[in-house]
């Protein structure tokens, strides 16, 4: 099995817990759940950095700067994802920050318009990744008939 696809398997598989916590959390706020919406999206935001760290910026690095012969338009697909999703990580991670796993959600109240750019941010990088996936490692390829 190739190392690369290994990898970009297992970020999409992150990714995808991501997403779920991301829907979980949301699904907290939405049955007045405070804390427990907190705690789910401390968790996409730690996943996701160890996924950044660990994937995203190596394989940025290489798509975007080292590698030669990559179509223009993965190029740009890259560089989309990759400025969305650090928004979405900056904000997310500011969020999580400023929350510091406080019992009342008041102080979270007036950063609402921020959480649901940086929901809106997050699920479009999530999709661009998946898609970036699907277009590197299943191309599609016309059926012998």
């Amino acid at each position: 099995m190739d190392f690369y696809f290994l990898v970009a398997t297992s970020s999409l598989v992150l990714q995808l817990i991501v997403l779920g916590l991301l829907l979980l959390g949301y699904n907290f706020k939405r049955q007045k759940k405070y804390r427990q919406h907190g705690f789910s999206m401390f968790a996409a935001v730690l996943i996701h950095l160890i996924t950044i760290l660990a994937v995203m910026v190596p394989s940025f690095g290489a798509i975007v700067f080292f590698e030669t012969g990559v179509p223009s338009y993965i190029v740009a697909l890259s560089v989309v994802h990759g400025l969305l999703g650090l928004l979405a990580f900056i904000f997310g991670l500011w969020l999580v920050a400023s929350w510091r796993f406080r019992v009342s959600p008041q102080s979270c109240f007036p950063k609402k318009k921020l959480m649901r750019v940086t929901i809106i941010l997050w699920i479009t990088a999530i999709i661009l990744g998946a898609a970036m996936y699907f277009i590197l490692y299943m191309p599609i390829t016309p059926v012998a008939g």
